[in-house]
């Protein structure tokens, strides 16, 4: 579903990202994970298409342009930022609906022949947009204002924008952060329910509970390289992961 190639990013001649190949299933969901500083971030951001980026990117085997957004978003890749990036003087329906703009039927050519196919169209995506907001939990907050979300609530309002969108693959940056234990457990139920509706996701989280219960294989990131890859409790036992969280060889840790 997902292959990278070669993805390298560099900021003032520092690899932050060196060389990351990943291959990513349809329907999986995958697991990033690493110290801070390990690059998670960044190979996000390259596949999303927001930093300047080298190597190679495919989604359903169609490339995707790095650097490009456009291109990314095209391709069906969503993305959740690690702070929640919501427009607080509009509603939810609002914040979820601007991810799926119909610019097709607009000006004269929507004005008056093609009337009733745009609001047919319309249509559908206020009912993409009240079916993410119903998955996530917010459906009875459409029309209250983004700003009078608690944390949580923006980022789960974040969520069924990138579902809202027709993503095929979605890019969650720590979405647990700031969450407690009762609130990351919710999560983790819904980004389930998320997946048996047969979306691809591919998350970041520094909460290894988090990871082991949901992900299918997981990858952890030292110094911008993958130095371990597959199912957690094979990673978690990999003496360079120990050595990468612990600073220390795993025997040594024992």
């Amino acid at each position: 579903m997902l292959e990278t190639e070669g993805i390298t990013v560099t900021f003032g001649g520092l690899r932050v990202v060196d060389d990351v190949g990943l291959s990513v299933e349809r329907g999986e969901l995958i697991g990033l994970a690493g110290p801070n500083g390990s690059g998670k971030t960044s190979f996000l951001n390259a596949l999303c298409g927001i930093v300047p980026a080298q190597g190679r990117v495919s989604v359903d085997g169609t490339p995707v342009r790095l650097g490009r957004p456009r291109s990314a978003h095209r391709a069906g890749i969503g993305r959740v930022f690690q702070a929640p990036q919501v427009y607080g003087e509009l509603s939810c329906i609002d914040n979820v609906l601007l991810s799926s703009s119909d610019p097709a039927l607009r000006g004269l050519t929507g004005a008056w022949p093609a009337r009733p196919l745009m609001f047919r169209r319309e249509r559908r995506r206020w009912d993409r947009a009240m079916e993410a907001l119903e998955l996530v939990g917010l459906a009875e907050l459409a029309a209250e204002d983004a700003s009078l979300l608690s944390y949580g609530q923006q980022r789960l309002l974040e969520l069924a924008r990138a579902l809202a969108g027709d993503s095929k693959l979605l890019l969650l940056d720590e979405p647990s952060a700031g969450l407690n234990d009762a609130e990351t457990t919710a999560l983790a139920t819904l980004l389930g329910e998320v997946r048996a509706a047969g979306n691809t996701l591919v998350l970041v989280d520094h909460k290894i509970d988090f990871l082991d219960a949901l992900c299918d294989r997981l990858a952890v990131l030292e110094l911008g390289r993958i130095i371990a890859f597959g199912r957690p409790d094979e990673v978690w036992r990999d003496d360079r992961v120990v050595s990468a969280y612990l600073g220390v060889p795993a025997d040594a840790a024992d």
